[in-house]
């Protein structure tokens, strides 16, 4: 039945291309760009993870309750948890079987759909170095392995950071251990070379970078620091900066999809701006972000009750079957998974506010039922700013997904419950 119900999708939606304004449609989450023996990979994390750390049955069988206490430290007490908890080996492990496994899924969806110019300050360096700050076990680099195919032939030397060494040296482990199964007949001993750098963000590293990436990481440094959210955005994108060379650079940040997490994402995002870092994704612009999540007393916008903040989130369904029995196993089963992110390149050139016959624009919401037009709609970002996208022609676009439409004409009419301006796809 859900089959036929996504084979029916897929017709409306190739029907639909047919008669609406749309002209390209570019998927945040699209499954089917990962390769297949990277969801290989996915699917089995758990042997490989058993293998690497090494865990008996015994020590399988009480995974269970080491994820939900390693949550409740990561969630509710986390603000009484000791600094050094992921040097305990059941934290690790814990983390490794449950969180770090989700946190590739999201990844590697998110990698695998990014434009190739993403990249490209690791596909023309010759030597290209890249930082992972806060690289606990590797996710990130590991997710760009499997996700980019492209990449795996060049000679990365990532400089991965953490506070824990022991979770450094079990992510190494596990990266080594994925790479070593050759995957698109990479040869053996070609993998990147990972270099461990015990400390925190500003900690000293000999080289600069091509390419930096933080996930996960500022949700944790911001939550009990008593500085105006702002200060810290400029402040630690200077620091970020600071590791990296002068031209052709790129910023990754990733952090949770929840409000406090996506605002501080927004603030470094204005704050790399001003610095020449403009946003390849998901922003369709480098203006000034309409979903801020800012509200002061206010909305975003001055319209409407509710401020909008920028997150992404797919359904689990098609998640590896071994995660989604362990989450409900562990009970924490999961049926969204989302984040907050900015992916921003070194730029001379200012954007500016051309006017072109088409637009692109950034779905950032399921669908809406508006009840009193008896359609559905879309929140969706462009350089206009926010905008109610209702869908005439059913093409039923999925959550962060890049429209290219014609430049609409007229654009005075708002929604009255959010102020979004009001397009019609």
């Amino acid at each position: 039945m859900k089959e036929e119900r996504k084979q029916s999708h897929t017709y409306r939606k190739e029907k639909s291309l047919r008669k609406n304004p749309v002209s390209i449609r570019r998927e945040m989450f699209n499954s089917e760009n990962i390769s297949r023996e990277a969801n290989e990979i996915l699917e089995k994390f758990d042997d490989i993870a058993g293998n690497v750390r090494n865990l008996s049955g015994k020590q399988k069988i009480s995974l269970y309750g080491a994820i939900k206490n390693l949550s409740h430290k990561l969630t509710d007490e986390r603000n009484s948890r000791r600094l050094g908890y992921m040097n305990e080996a059941s934290s690790i492990s814990a983390y490794i079987s449950y969180f770090m496994w989700w946190n590739l899924v999201r990844m590697t969806r998110l990698f695998a759909n990014l434009p190739k110019i993403s990249f490209n300050s690791l596909t023309k360096s010759e030597n290209p170095v890249a930082i992972d700050i806060g690289s606990g076990t590797l996710t990130s680099v590991i997710a760009l392995w499997l996700s980019r195919p492209e990449l795996r032939s060049k000679k990365i030397k990532w400089y991965c950071m953490d506070l824990s060494q022991t979770a450094l040296a079990a992510g190494e482990d596990l990266y080594l251990s994925i790479a070593a199964k050759k995957l698109s007949q990479i040869e053996e001993g070609q993998a990147w070379e990972i270099v461990r750098i015990k400390g925190a963000l500003g900690t000293s590293i000999k080289e600069k970078a091509d390419f930096i990436t933080c996930a996960n990481v500022f949700n944790e440094i911001i939550q009990n620091n008593e500085m105006p959210t702002d200060f810290l955005a400029k402040k630690y994108t200077n620091e970020l900066l600071s590791y990296l060379k002068d031209d052709d650079s790129t910023v990754l940040l990733i952090e949770p999809g929840d409000p406090h997490s996506a605002r501080f994402v927004t603030l470094m995002r204005d704050s790399l701006i001003k610095k020449d870092y403009l946003p390849v994704s998901p922003c369709p612009h480098a203006k000034t972000c309409p979903m801020s999540g800012r509200t002061n007393g206010k909305t975003v916008n001055s319209y409407g009750k509710n401020a909008k903040w920028c997150n992404f989130a797919f359904d689990t369904d098609s998640a590896p079957a071994r995660l989604l029995k362990l989450s409900e196993k562990a009970g924490l089963p999961k049926e969204r998974a989302g984040l907050s992110f900015i992916l921003a390149q070194k730029s001379e050139q200012k954007e500016t506010s051309r006017q072109n016959e088409k637009t692109f624009i950034r779905i950032a919401s399921d669908f809406i039922r508006l009840p009193e037009l008896h359609k559905s709609g879309y929140y969706a970002c462009s350089q206009f700013g926010m905008l109610l996208a209702v869908d005439e022609n059913h093409i039923q676009p999925r959550n962060g997904e890049l429209l290219q439409i014609k430049t609409p004409e007229n654009l005075t009419e708002r929604d009255k419950k959010s102020g979004a301006l009001i397009i019609h796809i």
